[in-house]
This record gives structure tokens, C-alpha cells and sequence, in this order.
């Protein structure tokens, strides 16, 4: 009995312990943005898409179109789309986007041709992203998947462009210094996307972030993202073969530990109620209700 009421005693350092296991993650993910924001919503393989989808829109102010979304080939693009969001939602860019186009529409589609997405061509207003074509690159280049997503994301934020406000006063003067970024772009705007969308899909592949390219990264990181990196700075390594770990026996066995330890203080409030609190040390050990797994 006394070291059943030991084990109620130590049932909320479970808890916190069992808190801290990552989200249930497939063993085949590999890491896209080697530095993201600390994980607030993460992605949980067994989650239906029809609720990834839902979470996409409720959580980061999207509105979700077309029937790739719930489609299970796509699976690996949703959770990219996913896993991106989560990786930028402590930067300033997200609520920059909104304020400047409110919920934005995500279509996926399949839009024929080499682009594989586009901001306002395809359907107006809208990033339209071409679901087949990005299945295509996941498997050897699922950075292609991200830096594309945020590369379009990109579009939209400079709508604001024609204005020339601040941030593009001194992009446009960045690029009349330096001019093309990597293999893509002879825009300014063009130019501005692959910035922004290689500095977060740092893994990505054919990455133009050397230190000749310094300059960009550093505006992207001051104006664009409030100092947040997602990797080491251009011309360091970065860790792009890992794979995110498959906690899914670390997550059942923390979770199996929180349900023992919430049947045992059960059962020795019940038993301290019957026999007297005063005989184990304690003035009360109450029972709030049925315990919540993890």
C-alpha cells in the first residue's frame, strides 16, 4: 500500500515527462528546415487528412481548395505544407501575409507545364500549387516541396510591392547590387520569393546560400523573419540527411506509464479515504476525476 501511495505521489512528474515525448512522426521524414520554430502543432501521421486540412485553416488563417488535399498519394505534400507552417509561426511573416491579404486561398490543383505553382495565374488571388508535379520531386528533393510552397506564399506578400513600402525600398536596392540569386529569377520579385523561400527550406536542394550570398540571407533574417534562422549561416554545414525519429514507442510507452500511475492514485485515494489520511502523512489525497492519457 505505502508504495502504491508513492506512486500517486510522483504521477504529475509522469505527466510532465510523458508531455515532453514528440508527436507520434513517420520513420521516412526527413528534416526540411534543419532549425524550425519549436514545434506548436505537430504533425501526426494516424491524423485523418480531412482534419490536417481543417487544422491548416484553423490554425494559420488559410482556406484550403481542391480535392488533392484529401486525397492519401498527397499525404506527403499536406505534411510538408504542415510541417512548414509550424516552422515559421514564431516569425513575423505569417501575420505580415495575413494583414496583407487576409485568408489566403491554397489551391491544389494540377496546373500543367513545368511551374509548379503560382501566385494569382491560375486561379485569382490564390496560390495555386500543383500537387502531381511536387509528388514528383518529394521523393529525392522534399525541400523542392517547401521552398516552393514558401516561394509562392512570397507572392502574395509583396502584393503590397507597387506601394514601395520599406521592406522593398531596400530589397530593390539589395538587387541592383547583386542581381540574380542561384538559377532562377531575373525579377526583382522573382528574386525576392527564392530568397525568402531557400532561406527557410534550408535543405532543400541546389541551395544558393553560400557566403557570396550573404547579404540576402541577412535581409530575410532582419526584414522579413525578426532575426529568426532556420539554419547555420551560409558557407557552415547544415544537417539536411537526418530523419525526424520515429517516436512512436517512446510516445505508447510514456503513455501506457501515465495511465498506471493515474489507476495507482486512484486507488490509494480510495484506500487512504477508508483507512485515514493521518496514517500515511497526508491530510487528504483527493480524487478530481477520471485521469486524461496523453
Amino acid at each position: 500500500m505505502i508504495a502504491r501511495v508513492v506512486r500517486a505521489v510522483v504521477v504529475a512528474l509522469s505527466v510532465v515527462v510523458a508531455s515532453h515525448v514528440a508527436a507520434p512522426a513517420r520513420a521516412d521524414d526527413r528534416v526540411i528546415i534543419p532549425d524550425a520554430c519549436s514545434v506548436t502543432r505537430p504533425y501526426d501521421a494516424a491524423s485523418p487528412l480531412t482534419e490536417l486540412t481543417s487544422g491548416i485553416e484553423t490554425t494559420w488563417g488559410f482556406r484550403l481548395t481542391g480535392r488533392y488535399w484529401t486525397d492519401e498519394r498527397y499525404r506527403p505534400i499536406v505534411a510538408t505544407v504542415w510541417r512548414t507552417l509550424d516552422a515559421i509561426s514564431c516569425t513575423p511573416y505569417l501575420g505580415a501575409l495575413h494583414a496583407k491579404v487576409g485568408t489566403l486561398e491554397l489551391f491544389a490543383t494540377s496546373i500543367g507545364g513545368w511551374a509548379a505553382g503560382d501566385y494569382g495565374l491560375t486561379r485569382a488571388d490564390a496560390v495555386s500549387l500543383d500537387f502531381p508535379q511536387l509528388l514528383t520531386s518529394y521523393p529525392t528533393d522534399p525541400g523542392h516541396v517547401s521552398r516552393l510552397f514558401v516561394h509562392e506564399l512570397t507572392h502574395a506578400y509583396t502584393r503590397d510591392r507597387s506601394a514601395n513600402p520599406p521592406y522593398w525600398s531596400d530589397f530593390t536596392a539589395l538587387y541592383a547590387r547583386n542581381g540574380r540569386f542561384g538559377s532562377y529569377g531575373s525579377s526583382s520579385s522573382e528574386v525576392f520569393s527564392e530568397v525568402v523561400g531557400y532561406y527557410v527550406a534550408r535543405c532543400a536542394a541546389n541551395n544558393p546560400y553560400t557566403p557570396a550570398e550573404s547579404a540576402y540571407y541577412d535581409f530575410a533574417k532582419t526584414e522579413v523573419f525578426g532575426g529568426k534562422e532556420f539554419g547555420p549561416a551560409p558557407g557552415q554545414p547544415v544537417a539536411c540527411d537526418a530523419t525526424i525519429p520515429d517516436t512512436r514507442a517512446a510516445y505508447a510507452s510514456a503513455n501506457a506509464a501515465v495511465e498506471a500511475a493515474v489507476a495507482d492514485r486512484e486507488a490509494a485515494a480510495q484506500e487512504i479515504a477508508l483507512n485515514g489520511a493521518a496514517r500515511y502523512g497526508y491530510e487528504s489525497l483527493s480524487v478530481s476525476g477520471p485521469g486524461t492519457a496523453i
